[in-house]
């Protein structure tokens, strides 16, 4: 069964430093839950330069420690943006490492792949949906979920030894998007993370009206998929 949980409000922080020619301005959200007993912790880090406002930069981190089940992998991500750009597009996907735990235990051999890793995007008015498994119009089942540096593998049972599930890509993650239409760094509203399987567009629960303002409080909506099935 599919379902949806919120966690309790956490703080969005957004840091500003001066450089010589620009000004990076980071917003940092925290995701911390549990559904059906498996953990399921994200980190997301969106970087703006006010400078260049033609690019950003969102680095996704698994801080499940150890990620030892597909349930707890980082698949997605929803936020809006609080003036909708004109355009939107993914260019890159920076993984620490790719990995493929298929009937292996921890360490698991380094697996084959290449940036995007099937990850994509679409934009819908200001909503940005970030997720794994995209086909070119639509989200899917697929490889290449991310899990924590530190992670563990009994192979099959579900796990991150599902032949199905492999590779994977170990975290920290850096996607970078270029974009147009954006008069200044936007506020992010409705930021929501998701884990498992990767249809999102069928689990990511209804938008809130709910918007960020610097040092300000979001609830954050902690996302569950619906388990995979295991091979074997």
């Amino acid at each position: 069964m599919i379902k949806a949980l919120s966690t309790a409000a956490i703080a969005a922080l957004a840091m500003a430093s001066a450089a010589a020619s620009a000004t990076p301005v980071s917003f940092t959200y925290t995701a911390n839950g549990v559904t059906d007993s498996v953990s399921q912790q994200a980190t997301a880090v969106f970087t703006f330069d006010t400078s260049n406002l033609s690019s950003f930069t969102l680095t996704l981190t698994d801080n499940v420690n150890p990620t030892a089940f597909i349930q707890s992998e980082l698949t997605g991500l929803l936020f809006s943006f609080s003036s909708a750009p004109s355009s939107i597009a993914l260019v890159s996907v920076n993984a620490t490492s790719v990995i493929d735990c298929t009937n292996t235990s921890s360490p698991c051999p380094s697996g084959a792949g290449s940036s995007p890793y099937g990850w994509g995007a679409t934009l819908a008015g200001g909503d940005l949906l970030l997720g794994a498994g995209f086909d070119g119009s639509a989200f899917s089942y697929q490889p290449y979920g991310i899990v924590n540096a530190n992670y563990t593998s009994s192979g099959g049972g579900g796990g991150l030894g599902v032949p199905t599930n492999n590779p994977l890509l170990v975290g920290p993650v850096t996607f970078g998007f270029t974009v147009s239409g954006l008069a200044h760094v936007p506020m992010l509203n409705d930021v929501r993370l998701a884990f498992g399987d990767p249809d999102i567009q069928v689990t990511v629960p209804e938008p809130q009206s709910l918007a960020l303002l610097g040092g300000a409080f979001l609830a954050l909506w902690l996302t569950r998929r619906q388990g995979r099935r295991s091979v074997g």
